[in-house]
């Protein structure tokens, strides 16, 4: 009982020395949050008993039994226990693209970029970086995209001729591509981003029906595509994904005449965005939708970020190759926490549209704003997100993934957007607001972009860590948008490789916590040397960056942490800010700040 409560005090620091004492909310957010929390109290409350009863069930401890020996024969409230231990110290991250461009940027798109970041004092939310990053915010809120085709099937029905414009029906005109009907072919869609498509011909109809794959290796790009006359060339011949597409699939008339069909309309998606916060987060509404005018309006909107119950080294790896950890006292008393990603919520079971997710899910499972967690009360969102996602659900894997050794069970694509998400309130001021940065080894160590990585991670106090991630691109390099490909197929990542970057950490108050030799930072440098010169002599494969991380880690078995689990540096975490644990057995923390107030919080 002494252990729980000192945890429950841990978790209840209330204000810190400095500008650590929390996120600054406005009205509108303070009654959102207040009404959340009284709600989430009674319902984390009411919970219990239907989470024990599951864990006492003949699935569940058959799963155990496989999966998790060191507590298949837990007791059911001690299970309990080590979900909310676990819960406690979890990281809330926050991934987005190393860089960005304002101009295309797009609904749900990440809000932050390295150089956002060095020249901002605050983490953005994306309605706050298109109003300060982008020339013109009105075309980005309501850019509109259409593509200009025209479809022939010829008589035999075996083939399908393809004609594009550019600019409109007049404008300029791309050379016929001849298909065979019912056949893949790989091809550019935009720069960087390849799609597979099969067209088939429906005779009742007179119509070609468009079947389509993100291809393997490709970017990932999610949204805000502008497609050019390069992008035009001529497609090869692949055998068809044995996965079922997960892209809508498009009707086209096939008269031969040249005809408008739409690909972005921002003033939807955006609608869409805006929609999700205002009715599953009760957010304030713009007085335009999908449209904030001032950065007032745009700063009642959430940071998007996610509970990191899955321990992925990278933190948030579909949304980029950067995350970051935001510092758990100063998000405390101000994070919503949903049971599923919103996005998905409102694209799947909202608006009904396709979504590149492969694996099934259960939209009655999810009433907006009505379940909500926080913090502190929370255990009701197991419940939600296991009937939502069914056996990928986080209440199998998240034991799963504490079971150690850390990654002795991979994470499956169809896990890595189920799950928690946390909305982040207030302004997410520079540096409290932030525990460490993560960066991804393949695509940023030994770059230019992963030294100004560093240099943010330098200018405000914090640590970087390197992570492998899931390492899938077979030539690795900046994901501009979303990888929507950890979510196609059926892989498993082990995503358990963390490093401390030495000469970021000897800049940190973390630095006294893991004593480091003048030869660890001069090795680092050698490692970073010999990977950015082998950037700039050969193409790099993802087995080659995979191999140099094993090399780092090998020379340098100082650095290697792992993310924290339930009861890791109890004593620390009163005090402090903690980023993990050294593979050699020493917490890694930031030095204890002084506690202003102490408010003892019982978490239910």
């Amino acid at each position: 009982m002494a252990r729980g409560i000192l945890v429950g005090l841990v978790l209840s620091l209330q204000l810190l020395a400095g500008n650590a004492s929390g996120a600054p909310l406005t009205e509108w957010q303070k009654q959102a949050f207040s009404e959340v929390e009284k709600s989430a109290a009674e319902q984390s409350k009411a919970a219990e008993p239907e989470l024990l009863a599951f864990f006492d069930s003949k699935d569940f401890r058959a799963n155990l039994s496989s999966c998790c020996p060191s507590v298949a024969k837990l007791p059911a409230p001690e299970l309990l226990d080590r979900l909310s231990k676990q819960f406690q110290v979890a990281e809330l991250a926050s991934g987005f693209p190393a860089d960005q461009d304002p101009t295309k940027m797009f609904p749900d798109s990440a809000g932050m970029s390295i150089g956002f970041g060095m020249n901002g004092t605050f983490f953005l939310n994306d309605w706050q970086a298109i109003l300060l990053h982008s020339t013109d915010p009105a075309e980005v809120w309501h850019g509109f995209e259409a593509t200009y085709v025209a479809f022939r099937v010829n008589s035999s029905g075996k083939t399908v001729t393809v004609e594009r414009w550019f600019g409109g029906c007049s404008g300029n005109k791309t050379q016929p591509i001849e298909m065979l009907l019912s056949t893949c072919y790989k091809q550019p869609y935009t720069a960087g981003m390849s799609m597979i498509v099969r067209y088939d011909y429906d005779n009742a109809s007179g119509n070609v029906n468009s079947t389509m794959w993100m291809a393997e290796n490709s970017s990932g790009v999610s949204g805000g595509w502008k497609r050019s006359l390069a992008t035009n060339s001529e497609p090869t011949k692949v055998d068809c994904p044995p996965q079922e597409a997960v892209f809508n699939t498009e009707v086209y008339v096939a008269d031969g005449h040249c005809h408008t069909y739409t690909m972005q309309n921002n003033s939807e998606q955006f609608g869409a965005q805006d929609h999700a916060e205002t009715f599953v987060y009760g957010m304030k509404p713009f007085q335009v939708r999908g449209a904030p005018s001032t950065l007032m309006e745009a700063g009642e909107r959430p940071v998007y970020s996610m509970v990191n119950l899955n321990l992925i080294d990278m933190g948030s790896p579909i949304y980029g190759d950067v995350s970051a950890v935001f510092a758990q006292k100063y998000i405390l008393n101000s994070t919503l926490l949903s049971p599923t990603d919103t996005g998905l919520y409102e694209m799947g079971c909202l608006d009904k549209t396709v979504v590149p997710v492969e694996v099934a899910y259960n939209c009655s499972a999810l009433t907006g704003f009505r379940q909500l967690g926080t913090l502190q009360h929370n255990k009701h969102l197991w419940l939600v997100n296991k009937n939502f996602w069914g056996r990928l659900g986080l209440l199998y894997k998240a034991f799963e993934r504490m079971e150690a050794p850390w990654g002795h069970h991979g994470v499956v694509t169809g896990s890595f957007l189920n799950y928690f998400e946390g909305g982040l309130l207030g302004q997410l001021q520079y540096p409290a607001a932030i525990r460490f940065l993560i960066g991804a080894f393949p695509a940023l160590f030994g770059t230019d972009m992963g030294v100004k990585l560093q240099n943010w991670a330098r200018s405000r106090g914090w640590v970087l860590i390197w992570a492998l991630g899931p390492n899938d691109k077979v030539v690795p390099k900046q994901t501009s948008d979303f990888n929507f490909a950890l979510m196609e197929g059926h892989a498993s990542f082990a995503v358990n490789k963390r490093m401390i970057d030495p000469l970021v950490l000897s800049e940190t108050t973390a630095a006294a916590s893991l004593p480091l030799g003048s030869d660890v930072t001069d090795n680092f440098k050698k490692m970073w040397a010999e990977v950015s010169s082998l950037r700039n002599t050969t193409n790099l494969t993802n087995v080659t960056m995979a191999q140099k991380w094993k090399d780092t880690a090998t020379l340098l078995p100082q650095l290697p942490v792992r993310p924290l689990m339930g009861g890791d540096c109890e004593v620390q975490l009163v005090n402090a800010e903690c980023v993990g644990m050294a593979m050699q057995g020493s917490c890694v923390c930031y030095a204890s700040t002084e506690v202003v107030s102490l408010e003892e919080v019982v978490v239910v």
